[in-house]
């Protein structure tokens, strides 16, 4: 029996070390994430608490909790830098300049992915290179004034979807490598078309790509700044990051609470949509990465 206890102890003894070993890793890994993560959503929980504070209680109290709620801040905010305009030319060029993208880049992903074709490594190294390209602010300015595009949807959708196709055509690519070919293979022999094979078989099964795509697409158009302030001349055509600098501009210095509300629309729904699609997100970005 003694014997018997003494291994226990020493078998326990062994394994404390062990534990020790993996535990504390993990504990510091967790410390860092926590730690990173505060970081990054430190600056929107107080953007939310500052959006409802008054003028005077955000100066007097910049770091603490409202003394009252400010629901005045976006009811103003709203009709003052007439954020429904916005909202809506932003959604509208969003939504549009992602399926634009969606349907051309999955199109042309698939192409390179199934197909065998001279030069078609070249076409896919063409699109990785421009995706670190800049883009030419001013001919593209003069291309759109000479095609009358200037204060226009598509003024802003056309230059979106091109920016936005490099990556959307590598992630869609990369997702297509990893379906294995012989789904496809045993559509084409039991009578389907190419195109068939594509729409029934293999977009059924790609909406981790099509999410991120979309994700990405969506979030790009709806945060884009410069183009709308360059071709943008009428407030009615507004979008929110043009509306939100106008109005930031005109009350900075008398109402900083109804700016960080203003702000505070204009990223409620990119959070909303994020949250829900996160996990199709990640699985889009990281499928074709490690094949076998």
């Amino acid at each position: 029996m003694r014997a018997s206890l003494q291994l226990s102890d020493t078998s326990h003894a062994k394994r404390a070390p062990f534990l020790l070993r993996r535990a504390v890793p993990r504990l510091i890994n967790h410390i860092v994430l926590f730690l990173f993560s505060l970081i990054i959503v430190y600056p929107i929980i107080w953007t939310v608490i500052a959006s409802f504070k008054t003028q005077s209680d955000l100066l007097s109290n910049i770091w603490g909790l409202p003394r009252s709620l400010a629901w005045q801040n976006y009811t103003n905010a709203w009709q003052t830098a007439e954020l429904g305009y916005a909202l809506f030319n932003s959604f509208l060029v969003a939504v549009l300049t992602t399926l634009l993208v969606a349907v051309l880049s999955a199109l042309a992903g698939y192409a390179l992915s199934t197909f065998r074709f001279r030069f078609a490594a070249a076409i896919l190294l063409i699109f990785v290179l421009t995706m670190q390209a800049p883009v030419p602010i001013i001919p593209l300015y003069v291309l759109l004034v000479q095609l009358n595009l200037t204060d226009s949807y598509l003024g802003l959708i056309i230059p979106l979807a091109a920016a936005g196709l490099p990556i959307s055509i590598f992630i869609f690519w990369g997702y297509f490598q990893s379906i294995p070919h012989e789904l496809r293979d045993a559509a084409v022999v039991d009578g389907c078309s190419e195109l068939n094979a594509f729409v029934r078989i293999v977009l059924p099964i790609s909406g981790p790509a099509i999410a991120s795509v979309c994700i990405l697409e969506f979030l790009a158009a709806w945060n884009e700044y410069f183009l709308p302030l360059i071709i943008i001349r009428t407030p009615e055509m507004r979008t929110l990051p043009l509306a939100i600098q106008v109005f930031f501009y005109a009350y900075r210095t008398t109402d900083l609470g109804q700016v960080f509300a203003a702000l505070m629309v204009g990223a409620l729904p990119t959070i909303i949509i994020y949250l829900f699609l996160q996990r199709l997100f990640i699985r889009g970005l990281t499928s074709g990465v490690v094949k076998g």
